[in-house]
């Protein structure tokens, strides 16, 4: 017997030439190795779980010119191993030297509700479009921004999560003291592998995570929803530890592809913001859920390693994208968030209020954001960069900018992009309506005017796209970062960034 794949293989990418392939096997799999191009690489085994083992290899190309497509497998006892989709092969896309980059981006994979998941024809019909995208012109790189799969069936799942359900009927006091018990930690562990070997085994997303190297960070639904905007003594209590425990170990596994990732900022940090250099492009993760309160984002530590990574790319790359999982411009919710703080549901609408990063407990961290961002530097004095922030979250997809209109230095941008969700569906007709009763998207001015944010309008549609979409963004030859919105209501919005000083 040479064994199985239960889920994966998994393309990673950390750098111009360097990419990961990990996958879980089953156990009676022996010593299984990843051949590309013929030749074989060194696979590491990373942890056992539950169900199998979890390997890593590591691969090194070379760039040439024309770019070309690398072929891989995996091999154990003589002979290849095969997934549950029946693939035993796979090819990736190396861009030539002179070539630029095409990647994709998407996020909010999933459903947070057995009624959501009912309201689309095709649960996956947005990773059809993204393989047959694929195969018409490559893709460099995936980039996820948040919720790649949602979780929060937890709570409902008598059959692979007994006690965490009887956990959640306890009166809140008893919640708080109740210990985490080696069989519910059991479970913990048995429900985050489940979920990632179903969710991740559908056929296209399958198909794509094996075929384009991806770079992911987490968000809430990744544990559930709502993590880090509950209060202290819930959010601390050993049950919701061991949540988060159990969860954080299958993100480092799955998404991560384990803590030898090498575009983590600080291993040793407590916190999982990565980045790397993708040819001229600076790709920035910040990890807004690893030390996340009521009333923090990202902890002093996180903050201390993003800054020295800016200062020390300043200078080196033409396009700056920074994943941030919950968009920086937005709707305005503080008026509600207000009257909720003097009502008896505060906690429960937590997720859709304080979670923001425009909530009024979070402005502080927000405002040092935008700084560092329009402080980040172009190659020279006389080079332009562009500065582009891509977010999810809010399963609409939308278009936002950032003006530095401070009087002395140059004009500074900041562009942002979301792209929500490729599976979760957009808010209902009426929940929309909801949500434009309780918001708004007034035109915002910070620093006493000094700088300004609004949304905009992509050529090809209004603001908002209540539609199940991903974004594909690639360098234009006119010098133009150009954003693709792929739309599954088949419009088409784009939009070019320009660079500034």
């Amino acid at each position: 017997m040479s064994g199985r794949i239960l889920a994966g293989p998994f393309l990673g990418f950390e750098g111009d030439i360097a990419y990961t392939v990990c996958f879980l096997s089953s156990k009676d799999a022996v010593d299984p190795q990843v051949v590309v191009d013929d030749q074989p690489c060194v696979t590491a085994r990373v942890q056992d779980t539950p169900s199998g083992v979890f390997w890593r290899a590591e691969i090194v190309v070379q760039v040439v010119h024309p770019g070309h497509f690398h072929r891989y497998h995996i091999q154990s006892a003589g002979a290849m191993l095969r997934t549950p989709q029946d693939r035993s092969e796979w090819e990736f896309w190396v861009p030539g030297d002179s070539e630029e980059p095409r990647i994709a981006y998407a996020s909010c994979n999933g459903f947070s509700s057995g009624d959501a998941k009912t309201k689309v024809d095709e649960p996956y019909g947005m990773w059809k479009r993204l393989v047959e995208d694929h195969r018409r012109a490559p893709f460099t790189l995936l980039i996820m921004g948040g919720d790649q799969l949602y979780a929060d069936e937890l709570w409902h799942s008598q059959r692979r999560a007994p006690s965490v359900v009887a956990w959640s009927e306890l009166e809140r006091d008893e919640k708080i003291t109740a210990p985490a018990s080696p069989r519910l930690q059991r479970e913990l562990d048995r429900f985050y592998e489940a979920l990632y070997i179903h969710r991740w085994s559908q056929e296209d997303i399958a198909w794509m995570l094996a075929s384009v190297p991806s770079l992911m960070m987490w968000d809430d639904h990744d544990i559930f929803d709502g993590w880090g905007s509950y209060p202290t003594d819930l959010q601390s209590c050993p049950v919701y530890q061991a949540i988060f425990a159990a969860a954080r170990r299958y993100f480092e596994l799955f998404q991560l592809r384990s803590t030898k990732n090498t575009t983590l900022l600080n291993p040793a940090g407590g916190h999982y913001s990565f980045a790397v250099q993708c040819r001229a492009y600076g790709i920035l993760g910040l990890d807004t859920r690893s030390n996340r309160t009521e009333t923090v984002v990202m902890s002093d530590q996180n903050w201390s390693d993003v800054k020295r990574w800016l200062g020390s790319a300043s200078g080196t790359v033409r396009t700056l994208l920074v994943l941030s999982s919950i968009p920086v411009v937005y709707r305005d919710f503080r008026t509600t968030e207000a009257a909720l703080d003097i009502t008896p549901w505060q906690e429960e609408l937590t997720d859709d209020v304080r979670d923001r990063w425009r909530s009024r407990y979070h402005e502080g961290e927000r405002m040092k954001l935008i700084m560092n961002l329009l402080d980040f530097k172009a190659r020279s004095g006389s080079d332009l960069v562009k500065r582009v922030l891509l977010a999810g979250d809010v399963h609409v997809g939308c278009l936002a900018v950032i003006r530095d209109r401070r009087p002395s230095g140059p004009q500074r941008l900041i562009y942002e992009v979301v792209s929500s969700g490729i599976v979760h569906p957009a808010p209902t007709w009426s929940e929309w309506l909801g949500i434009l009763a309780s918001s708004n998207d007034t035109p915002e001015s910070l620093e006493d005017g000094r700088i300004t944010t609004e949304l905009l309008e992509p050529y090809g549609s209004g603001i908002w796209l209540r539609t199940r979409n991903y974004a594909s963004l690639q360098e234009g030859s006119d010098g133009k970062f150009w954003v693709n919105w792929v739309c599954e209501n088949n419009l088409a919005p784009v939009y070019p960034i320009e660079g500034t000083a």
